[in-house]
């Protein structure tokens, strides 16, 4: 009987220890999924198009916060106009993690299959049976050898471009995130009307708010465009 309450209160002490093991690991785990999905996002060709989408979108997100400190019912479009606008530079960063993600995602088919050795070509194999070719033969085996990392490169480029094909033109998250952008900009311009707004109100502030937000909406229209453009060239 004692035996058996001791292996109870030992299975028990055990399952205890076990859980509050978890609990206490769990930020150090999480922290390490963190950092390695950072760590990801620094080495993928992306980098650039993140960090301009990162640093672009969180300043409007800032201003929205501040606006409510701004009390001024007669402002409440210009107020209403952050506050959307920062909603929408939150989808913006995450439609930049999806898509970036997605493309420099490498299936493991595509890896297997690159990982294939090249083939043997007849006049290789003329050359192990045929001695009188000794000398005239390795020369042409060396530039086989070394024009095959020239055709592996644009094998993984061709690869990489069309899943760059697929994503913008056949994910339909994609698509989704094409349709807010297109309103995006719409609304970037409907904040000129609601900056001036702002300043025949007396918005105390709002009015600048506004007009750092476009400034910061415009220059991500723009320069994440070309990240974008520049992240894709640079893709293997």
């Amino acid at each position: 009987m004692a035996a058996v309450l001791c292996n109870g209160i030992g299975k028990l002490c055990s399952g205890t220890c076990e859980i509050l093991g978890s609990v206490v690991t769990l930020p150090c785990k999480a922290c390490g999924v963190v950092c390695e999905g950072v760590s990801k996002a620094l080495r993928s060709p992306f980098c650039l198009y993140l960090t301009v989408t990162l640093g672009l979108n969180i300043p409007p997100v800032i201003f929205a916060v501040e606006a409510f400190t701004i009390n001024d019912d007669g402002c409440s479009l210009a107020l209403n106009w952050l506050i959307v606008n920062a909603v929408l530079c939150v989808v913006n960063i995450a439609a930049a993690v999806y898509i970036s993600g997605k493309i420099a995602y490498v299936p493991a088919n595509e890896t297997n299959n690159d990982a294939a050795p090249p083939p043997t070509t007849p006049d290789i194999e003329a050359a192990a049976v045929d001695g009188n070719k000794s000398k005239m033969e390795p020369k042409q085996t060396i530039n086989k050898n070394t024009m095959w990392p020239t055709l592996f490169e644009s094998n993984n480029r061709a690869k990489s471009f069309s899943r760059v094909r697929d994503v913008l033109c056949h994910d339909p998250i994609v698509a989704i995130y094409i349709v807010i952008g297109i309103g995006y900009i719409v609304w970037q311009t409907m904040g000129i009307g609601r900056m001036n707004q702002a300043e025949d109100c007396g918005g105390g502030g709002l009015e600048e708010l506004i007009s750092e937000a476009i400034m910061f909406g415009f220059l991500f229209i723009s320069l994440g465009a070309i990240s974008f453009s520049c992240s894709v060239c640079c893709l293997r």
